[in-house]
């Protein structure tokens, strides 16, 4: 029911039935062609869960978790909704970030609009919705190894053709606010300058152990928690903000637990020039990196003789 195969395979078939509908050369003009499409996501999205295990697909309550782990019983096995889906990938998958799983829900709300209730929201041209379904299948499709033009043929040219110029419209918008940072920046007299920059916090130990928010870190006092990183305006060294991802690359030295852990910046505030970016869209757009990575450690002690128990399972 959830193995990977099935699920990848029935997400090629859906894709089929699109590229071979015949009003799949003009994306505009059927609305079928893209239901089939957001109905073969639906399974292509459930792949990468199934691959790392089928359990990550069961629905936690009743006997759903059993059958996922090869143990079936007499009840009707059930799957977790696509709103956890797309929240479990952005722990599976790197580049599945939120903009990416705000694209999913997007599809995923359009494709259940279209099907059970009377408005007809897939009657758009493709440039509303293609561009997304484009940037999901790509990230989906790279983690698996998949090209994802093998299953959608020329679909995927059109999809990246729109995302190219959504890309190229962002990055010109974001260098006009960089330019408007940097002739802010003129304007100021030395002393204005000083009495800004005195308000960033410094850089001190990139070694990360806690709070990942520039405004947790700076109540706690705690700003070697912060990630640094040059101002695109003023090439000061500033906080970003970002979000733990994940996890790796566990190992032990002197009794205590090293491991590094994945970060996705979300947005950074300049106090100094006065620059904003927001979003890991307009991170990258300003030629910033979108994933850093540091180390975080706990003893022996920590990890293994704490006596917590959880009271209950949940599903999120």
């Amino acid at each position: 029911m959830w193995a990977y195969d099935s699920l990848l395979g029935k997400a090629q078939t859906y894709f089929k039935r699109a590229v071979d509908h015949p009003h799949a050369d003009d994306f505009d003009d059927d609305d079928e062609f893209a239901i089939w499409l957001l109905l073969g996501l639906e399974f292509l999205l459930r792949a990468p869960l199934a691959k790392v295990n089928p359990t990550l697909l069961a629905d936690p309550t009743g006997e759903s978790i059993l059958h996922a782990a090869g143990y079936p019983g007499s009840g009707e096995p059930r799957s977790v909704p696509t709103h956890t889906v797309i929240s479990r990938l952005g722990r599976v998958i790197d580049a599945f970030t939120k903009e990416r799983q705000d694209d999913a829900t997007v599809l995923a709300g359009l494709r259940n609009q279209e099907l059970h209730t009377g408005a007809v929201p897939l009657a758009v041209p493709a440039a509303h919705w293609l561009p997304r379904f484009t940037r999901v299948v790509d990230v989906v499709c790279d983690h698996l190894g998949i090209d994802p033009k093998d299953m959608l043929a020329e679909v995927v040219d059109q999809g990246r053709a729109l995302v190219d110029a959504e890309d190229r419209k962002l990055k010109h918008e974001v260098s006009l606010r960089v330019a408007a940072s940097k002739a802010f920046l003129t304007g100021l007299t030395p002393e204005e300058v000083a009495a800004r920059r005195a308000k960033v916090p410094r850089q001190r130990d990139l070694r990360f152990a806690g709070p990942v928010t520039v405004l947790e870190a700076v109540d706690r006092g705690e700003t070697e928690n912060l990630t640094f990183v040059q101002c695109p305006a003023c090439s000061e060294q500033i906080p970003i903000e970002t979000i733990r991802v994940r996890r790796t690359k566990e190992y032990i030295r002197d009794d205590e637990i090293f491991y590094e852990v994945v970060h996705v910046a979300t947005g950074l505030a300049c106090d100094i020039c006065g620059l904003k970016l927001s979003g890991t869209a307009e991170i990258t757009a300003a030629g910033l990196a979108q994933q850093y990575t540091k180390v975080e450690s706990e003893s022996i002690q920590e990890r293994f003789l704490s006596t917590y128990e959880p009271d209950f399972y949940g599903n999120d």
